[in-house]
């Protein structure tokens, strides 16, 4: 694996592998602030990891995806989460669990860059107070976006109107805290979307991705997703694959290491 370096806005230096593209889009923040909204800009190539029976709706969605690498990092999560629901024993909803995955992050649409930038403030897994507000505020109006797609989208067989309101609330509560368990709205199904969702910071794409705008070295942010790795996630197949992509991870970082 060959590694590139890459300079942020505010001049610091970061080396990320030479497959990955990172994008530091033009914005109205401060330098020292730029690095928070770099993404990697969408590829066809990621059309490979969607399901074939769930393109034509990833398709629909796309457009509302384009923010926060949220494309990206939906078609990359497709294929763990159905590795999680092939690990997970009881009978679950799939197609449902398929549809708010898809549509679990189309609220960043919505958000401002200052929101996109407070939302990843934070080096680890574990949210910032200023990351909170955003968080909140994308999953409340991505809530409101999928109700306006589900009833656009033709589905086959068509979804019910119980189907799309348990879907609207898988969204609304995708980022799984206390407050939603103690609301006792949480169900399998939501697990599967949370646990789904959180891979993304394991996987290849967003672990470098979020050592340049998080701000991190590759070692150390490998070792904050190691500590919090247990807390993060609710399953326990969600768990084991988790580590199995952090080990993947930590070969990446012994290789750059070994290369400087």
């Amino acid at each position: 694996m060959d590694f590139k370096k890459i300079t942020a806005p505010d001049g610091k230096v970061s080396y990320i592998p030479e497959d990955i593209d990172l994008i530091f889009p033009e914005s109205d923040l401060p330098k020292e602030l730029a690095h928070f909204l770099a993404y990697i800009p969408w590829d066809e190539k990621y059309l490979e990891y969607v399901p074939n029976e769930y393109k034509s709706f990833f398709e629909t969605v796309l457009p509302h995806l384009h923010a926060r690498t949220t494309d990206v990092h939906t078609a990359v999560c497709l294929p763990l989460l159905k590795k999680l629901i092939d690990e997970t024993d009881e009978p679950v909803k799939q197609r449902l669990v398929y549809i708010s995955l898809i549509l679990h992050d189309s609220g960043w649409s919505k958000c401002s860059s200052k929101e996109i930038a407070d939302s990843l403030s934070y080096t680890g897994l574990a949210l910032s107070a200023a990351a909170r507000a955003p968080k909140n505020k994308h999953a409340e109006l991505g809530s409101q976006l999928a109700g306006q797609i589900l009833k656009s989208f033709k589905f086959d067989p068509p979804l019910s109107a119980q189907d799309s309101d348990t879907i609207k609330q898988m969204v609304l509560y995708h980022d799984v805290t206390k407050q939603v368990i103690d609301k006792g709205v949480v169900t399998t199904e939501l697990y599967l979307v949370s646990d789904s969702d959180r891979f993304w910071s394991y996987t290849h794409q967003n672990f470098w991705q979020d050592t340049v705008r998080k701000g991190v070295s590759a070692d150390e942010y490998a070792s904050n997703l190691a500590r919090e790795l247990d807390d993060y996630f609710y399953t326990e197949q969600g768990k084991k694959i988790a580590l199995e992509l952090l080990a993947e991870r930590r070969e990446e970082v012994a290789r750059w290491a070994a290369l400087h």
